[in-house]
């Protein structure tokens, strides 16, 4: 069984790795694909860079995403293959499991309030969108009060201020 694990470099991120060892010890034949995506850069800042050093910072940036993921599967006896791509993370992710041709994918995501999913969409959500391969997610963490309330209620307070400006 062939699962795509794309991971950055949060600790949420890391949650499918604990399951996919689980499932290799249970005698489920199992290679893991460890991807990440890094950004492109804005054609703004990269007129100042080289080429090379833009490859290099993203080279040095994905191994350290990796790292301790890839260093979890190896010590659980999980047979690791380690990608990085560099685009639009819920593109590059549904490319790569299309590519390889992968069994399943399997992210590890943060719990997020509503009002963040909606101005900053969910990359979960981005990848089910762009391909018919199954994709699990494992959700870490919890919403904090300040994400949860102060945010929002900051927020009303600066739109009821302006709306009385005017």
């Amino acid at each position: 069984m062939k699962i795509l694990v794309p991971v950055d470099s949060s600790k949420a991120a890391l949650a499918p790795i604990a399951h996919l060892a689980a499932l290799h010890r249970a005698g489920i034949e199992i290679e893991a694909l460890v991807l990440n995506v890094q950004p492109r850069f804005s054609r703004h800042l990269a007129q100042f860079t080289s080429r090379a050093a833009r490859q290099d910072l993203r080279a040095e940036r994905s191994r350290e995403a990796m790292a301790c993921a890839i260093e979890n599967l190896s010590a659980g006896g999980v047979p690791v293959r380690a990608m990085t791509e560099v685009g639009v993370p819920a593109e590059r992710i549904a490319a790569v499991a299309e590519r390889e041709k992968v069994d399943e994918i399997m992210m590890g995501v943060g719990r997020h309030p509503a009002w963040l999913r909606w101005v900053n969409p969910s990359i979960a959500q981005g990848v089910m969108a762009r391909t018919d391969i199954g994709v699990t997610v494992f959700a870490r963490g919890e919403v904090g009060v300040l994400q949860r309330y102060a945010v929002p209620a900051g927020v009303a307070g600066l739109a009821a201020l302006l709306l009385t400006a005017e």
